[in-house]
């Protein structure tokens, strides 16, 4: 019965709530999350997402609470956040059978997930399959696509042209589809560490091999991923499309 109620809620949060932070018009703020995996002991990159909270909060009309938090896979707690992200520097495991129904759920009713392979080239191809692997237990039937250049993920705040991160391994995002949106999206680059800080304040990893101008392209990767998962359903809608050229200055392909 409680599972039943916060999922009715999260999906209200989705349909109602979400798309008015977006334009800057709610009162409702967001902190970002982290999901844990029993087989992840430790959290991966979880200061990281202070730093992106700060910069989706400034660069947009989201608002953002500082700090991060950290959520078991199995646990109700992921029914209060619309968006997960999933550092891994290790093969994904298979989830339990509880913590699969939960994610798949909360999947089910407008969650999206970010999974972020922080593992480098070595192990990249064994990774992806993984990935797949828990997409299937995850969305059955579904499968991790390419996900196009010019599709709304890449420009629902700034226009993208490839995926950043710490590296650059894979220039394309990769996403499985749940009633017709992008509901897990995986990052090949190590996206989460392009912004994680020391306790100076100072960047902990330089990016590499495009130095600053990809450790930006990747913060503004992490602002279009919190913009698409809070504002889906006004993305191809031509009022969305003319408030973004509005306010951002760019064009659609074929604009003139």
């Amino acid at each position: 019965m409680h599972r039943t109620v916060v999922a009715l809620v999260l999906l209200v949060a989705m349909t109602v709530a979400l798309p008015r932070v977006c334009f800057g018009q709610g009162g409702s703020s967001m902190l970002l999350t982290q999901v844990q995996l029993p087989a992840f002991p430790s959290p991966q990159r979880l200061s990281a997402l202070d730093t992106a909270a700060a910069e989706v909060a400034a660069r947009t009309s989201i608002s953002t609470q500082p700090g991060s938090r950290l959520v078991a896979a199995g646990s109700d707690d992921i029914y209060s956040s619309p968006l997960l992200f999933l550092a891994s520097d290790r093969l994904l495991p298979r989830l339990t059978s509880d913590q699969g129904a939960e994610l798949s759920a909360w999947l089910r009713t407008g969650g999206t997930l970010v999974i972020d392979w922080e593992g480098g080239g070595e192990q990249l191809e064994a990774f992806r399959t993984s990935a797949e692997e828990l997409v299937g237990q995850l969305l059955p039937g579904a499968t991790l696509e390419r996900v196009p250049a010019g599709h709304v993920l890449l420009r629902s705040f700034y226009r993208l042209t490839y995926a950043s991160g710490r590296i650059r391994l894979v220039d394309d995002l990769y996403a499985a589809v749940a009633d017709d949106r992008y509901a897990v999206i995986v990052s090949f680059n190590d996206l989460l560490s392009a912004f994680e800080r020391d306790r100076t304040g100072q960047y902990r990893y330089e990016v590499v091999p495009g130095g600053q101008a990809q450790r930006e392209d990747a913060i503004r990767l992490v602002v279009n991923i919190v913009a698409y998962a809070l504002c889906l359903d006004y993305k191809n809608e031509k009022v969305h499309l003319d408030y973004l050229k509005s306010r951002r200055n760019w064009r659609l392909p074929g604009d003139k």
